[in-house]
């Protein structure tokens, strides 16, 4: 046999595992009523993770920081990406 067959048999498992783990957890979103509109969670979390990075943005350009980041996206990426999840947390804990 090839080492890529034995590879792809050797990791079936946890492939399935994955696969079964996404269909059970698909269904788990929670959805909110926003004037009769149901809108997911995540999208208000992303909502209010982006609104954090820019209130932060707006910090650290004021504080005089802002021109000192290395990489700026990379930094932005991360808080919004961070925020976005405390928000989840705090917010959405079902």
């Amino acid at each position: 046999m090839h080492a890529r067959k034995i590879n792809a048999i050797r990791h079936a498992p946890a492939r399935l595992a994955m696969l079964l783990a996404a269909v059970a957890l698909g269904g788990c979103n929670p959805n909110l009523d926003v004037d009769g509109a149901l809108v997911p969670a995540w999208v208000i979390a992303g909502a209010a993770g982006v609104a954090a990075t820019v209130a932060a943005r707006a910090g650290l350009i004021r504080a005089g920081l802002d021109r000192h980041l290395v990489a700026r996206p990379a930094v932005y990426l991360s808080l919004g990406v961070t925020f976005t999840c405390l928000v989840w947390i705090v917010v959405f804990r079902y």
